[in-house]
């Protein structure tokens, strides 16, 4: 039996793949690895498998990722900041807009609190080209995490910076005039462009 894995040695794993034979082959140890986990792992089968969807993204392979993202999903563990999440952008990667959009649904039905969900589609949307996607679910983000904020849940704050980033670089290209979030980031961005060191 192998010795237990860290974070690390799986990030090292990916950061050493330089090549299309280097990432399938980091896939395959991966997906070796979900088979037989170590009761001291510190990353889980899912985790494991996702990295090694990951990998085979890197490689061009989108449908064996994708095979890969709906094994995580399937093995009911958790993987930040939800499984689907990596199954979604596999769909879209992969060509199944389709597939992508009935997940996404699925996501959005359940009204996640987790602002990355939204961050990540909405960004997977973004490098998809469909920018309309992408607006969508990351207004739908900043709009939950704002108001979360205004309920007095302010570990909702740390979600609504990234979101409303994405989204003023998506609005802006979009061709669309900024409206009061856009106005929060460009006011901070100036804010921190003119305080004193």
């Amino acid at each position: 039996m192998r010795g237990p894995l860290t974070d690390d040695e799986v990030e090292d794993l990916y950061a050493r793949a330089t090549s299309p034979e280097k990432h399938r082959a980091a896939a395959e140890k991966l997906e070796a690895w979900a088979a037989e986990p170590h009761p001291d792992d510190a990353v889980n089968p899912a985790a494991l498998l996702v990295r090694a969807g990951e990998h085979l993204t890197a490689a061009g392979d989108h449908d064996g990722a994708v095979v890969l993202f709906r094994r995580a999903v399937a093995a009911g563990q958790p993987v930040p900041p939800d499984v689907r999440c990596y199954l979604h952008s596999g769909l879209l990667e992969a060509g199944d807009v389709e597939g992508a959009r009935e997940l996404a649904d699925e996501l959005r039905r359940e009204r996640s609190a987790d602002g990355d969900v939204h961050l990540f589609v909405g960004e997977a949307y973004e490098l998809a080209g469909d920018l309309r996607q992408a607006h969508r679910w990351l207004t739908l983000g900043a709009q939950r995490a704002l108001a979360d904020v205004e309920d007095g849940d302010f570990s909702a704050a740390d979600d609504a910076p990234g979101l409303l980033m994405a989204r003023l670089r998506v609005r802006d290209a979009l061709g669309l005039p900024l409206d009061d979030y856009d106005a929060l980031v460009t006011s901070a961005l100036l804010g921190e462009r003119v305080a004193p060191d």
